[in-house]
């Protein structure tokens, strides 16, 4: 009959092994998918799309294997560590080579993570953004904000606005958005809730090739073009005051 003790520390291998699997698997994926991206990366195109034509831009992504296999990995990594900490008195060993993986691993993983997108289409209507079949679909006239920042895996900080001194360190790698919550629904994730963003309503990885500031730039004229040809009611006229709508194009 096994000891009780190598059933603990098989166990304990065991959720560090789906962890490694999970985690640095996904990892090298991404820097894989990375490198790859950029090789084949095309010219640049223009984001402005036309009256029929959508623009889409193209991000590297994790397959859906990997996006599953990394949910496994992180639910195993609470468990491993733990398991590592407190069920293995009798191998000291164990705490040091786990500490060490993860830290290891996680590092890895947040550094090519930060290069790793989602495709996002811009239209005249709006934006949709994630993979086909699971994409978020976000209508302009709904978006009353949008601000370029610069996001990293511990820090961010918000770019600076046209005339205003930036730190050139500060490269900007992310635009965040909010919705007009009077016409549309927008839940907060408990990840936003976390960290702190609950202000924005969603956030857009630039991770196309692209400056984010012409990014943001584009976004925003879309934008306006798109909340004047919807020339909504803002306010009731004055008494004696013509009220001029523009009709939708």
């Amino acid at each position: 009959m096994m000891d009780e003790r190598a059933v603990r520390l098989l166990v304990t291998v065991a959720f560090l092994t789906v962890y490694v699997v999970g985690i640095g698997g996904t990892t090298a994926t991404a820097i894989r998918i990375r490198e790859a991206w950029r090789r084949n990366r095309h010219g640049p195109i223009s984001l402005i799309p036309a009256s029929s034509v959508d623009v889409t831009l193209k991000a590297p992504s994790l397959p859906t294997a990997m996006r599953r296999l990394r949910v496994a990995g992180w639910i195993a990594f609470p468990i491993a560590l733990v398991l590592a900490l407190f069920a293995n008195p009798a191998y000291p060993l164990v705490v040091p080579l786990t500490v060490v993986v993860m830290v290891a691993i996680n590092a890895f993983y947040f550094t090519a993570m930060q290069n790793m997108g989602e495709p996002m289409t811009l239209t005249q209507d709006g934006f949709r953004i994630g993979q086909r079949g699971n994409e978020r679909a976000v209508r302009w006239i709904h978006v009353t904000e949008l601000i370029g920042a610069r996001s990293g895996a511990f820090k961010g900080a918000r770019m600076s606005e046209s005339g205003e001194w930036q730190d050139p360190k500060l490269v900007p790698n992310v635009v965040y958005y909010r919705l007009n919550h009077a016409l549309v629904h927008a839940p907060k994730t408990l990840r936003q809730r976390w960290s702190g963003l609950a202000y924005y309503d969603g956030v857009i990885h630039n991770a196309f090739g692209i400056p984010t500031e012409q990014l943001l730039s584009t976004m925003r004229e879309l934008h306006r073009l798109a909340v004047e040809a919807e020339a909504p009611p803002f306010r009731r006229p004055r008494p004696g005051e013509r009220m001029e709508s523009r009709p939708a194009e």
